[in-house]
């Protein structure tokens, strides 16, 4: 029994330093705080910095801000996203145009191959936004929150109108997938793909409704030098802030905790 969510969640992260979502049409909000589950790979969220029940917390550190001055802001449309996990490949694509009607015509067209034996993940974003803080004082005053001390929090969502997610089944697939207009649906698009398998999530929207990718931060600890009794310095923006770290160990091909780290675990212990 492979644990999908938690092992595609490792392997993403492992490439691209973010964290990804096993069910992109959850929305991600910025501003959630909370914790990652071990088992699952999941975000599990406690609040969020926008909800009026925050608010009293922020109050008790500083009385003059109001965080719904300074509401997430959406950028503008970045080019298509498209990482695979290592070992996983993206090519050229190899089909030719009476695939299927409108290939020619496209929005993204690429060949992934995945490697026999080894568990791969695969991630792609059509034309994503970035919702994120606005720059400055959100992450200053946050790090004032001493409720916040042991949490983490999500500065930054990736937005899309369509996602192709895969974890692999180490057969050494090949997958052939493209985005298409759907014809005479204005700026409605669909996926193509030469295989219908298991684990390959599709999916496509007018608009920007899937999450399928969050950054992810925690505060870093500042310890004051008592000998030269020097004063905490003041946060700017993101300074005092670090990327947060997996909270399991490491895992096999099917999202388990690796026995090879277990056993020396206990060698150890």
């Amino acid at each position: 029994m492979v644990n999908l969510s938690l092992k595609y969640v490792d392997l993403v992260r492992q490439r691209t330093s973010k964290w990804a979502n096993w069910f992109p049409e959850q929305q991600d909000r910025v501003g959630s705080y909370g914790r990652f589950n071990a088992q699952t790979g999941n975000f599990d969220v406690e609040g969020n910095v926008y909800d009026s029940e925050f608010q009293k917390l922020l109050d008790a550190t500083d009385g003059t801000m109001k965080l719904s001055d300074y509401p997430p802001v959406l950028g503008e449309e970045e080019k298509d996203f498209a990482v695979g996990s290592m070992g996983v490949r993206p090519k050229e694509f190899s089909l030719g145009s009476d695939v299927v009607e409108g290939i020619d015509q496209a929005k993204y067209k690429e060949d992934w191959q995945f490697m026999e034996g080894k568990r791969g993940a695969m991630l792609v974003m059509y034309k994503p936004r970035q919702e994120h803080f606005p720059k400055g004082k959100v992450f200053e005053a946050l790090y004032q929150v001493p409720e916040l001390k042991d949490k983490y929090i999500v500065p930054s969502v990736y937005k899309c109108r369509a996602y192709a997610i895969y974890l692999s089944n180490k057969t050494g697939e090949k997958i052939s997938l493209a985005l298409l207009p759907k014809s005479g649906k204005g700026n409605k698009l669909e996926w193509w793909t030469s295989l219908n398998i298991e684990n390959l999530q599709i999916k496509t929207d007018q608009n920007y409704v899937f999450s399928p990718l969050f950054n992810c931060k925690r505060k870093i600890p500042l310890i004051r030098i008592s000998r030269f009794n020097s004063p905490v310095p003041d946060p700017e923006d993101a300074d005092f802030w670090m990327d947060v770290y997996p909270p399991w160990e490491p895992l096999d091909d099917d999202g388990e905790i690796d026995p090879v780290y277990d056993d020396d675990e206990e060698v150890c212990a």
